[in-house]
């Protein structure tokens, strides 16, 4: 493996890197507060299983695009092939090795990402359920990293007609991080 691939491979598991800030404050948080006793684990544990969940679903998002969206492309075909003769590591890779091929991603655009972001910010503030907060709010953060870490930001914005200058992307991208932030910040209520 070139050191080029650790390298993006290592910033693909960032937002694990957030997850656990969000549950070593909250741990921290909590015992300070009652100690050791006090300390709400399975909350905790439903929080990190969502967030991982909803880490997941961007990978379901490229194996829904193979399978349904454009099944008709070349790599589509050959992961199809490989799900089928259940070669599931070699589907899993091939996907990743031609994920920049796909451009019109039901979830990785920029209007799924604003919608996801909203959410989060009402999930956090409004529910008690963990999971579900995990799950949005990982889904938002991996969302949000991938599109700072984009080099064809303008694939992101494949559903609206017209094209987005690259201060209109700066100024969507930093609102959005803005909302990510505030939902990771809800979380250690």
């Amino acid at each position: 493996m070139k050191q080029n691939d650790t390298t993006i491979d290592i910033l693909n598991l960032m937002p694990f890197g957030v997850l656990g800030l969000v549950l070593v404050v909250r741990l921290v948080r909590e015992y300070v507060a009652v100690g050791i006793g006090g300390i709400n684990y399975v909350g905790n544990a439903f929080l990190a299983v969502g967030w991982i969940l909803g880490y997941l679903l961007g990978e379901a998002d490229h194996l829904f695009y193979a399978l349904v969206c454009n099944p008709q492309e070349l790599s589509c075909m050959r992961v199809k092939e490989e799900l089928t003769n259940q070669r599931w590591h070699s589907a899993w890779v091939m996907l990743k090795s031609t994920s920049s091929e796909r451009t019109r991603l039901p979830i990785h655009n920029i209007l799924t990402t604003a919608v996801v972001a909203l959410m989060g910010i009402w999930m956090v503030t409004s529910s008690g359920n963990l999971l579900a907060s995990g799950l949005v709010v990982g889904l938002s953060v991996r969302l949000v990293w991938e599109l700072w870490q984009a080099s064809d930001w303008s694939k992101w914005y494949w559903i609206f007609a017209r094209e987005f200058s690259v201060s209109e992307h700066k100024i969507i991208r930093g609102v959005l991080t803005a909302l990510v932030v505030f939902q990771c910040l809800g979380l250690l209520r």
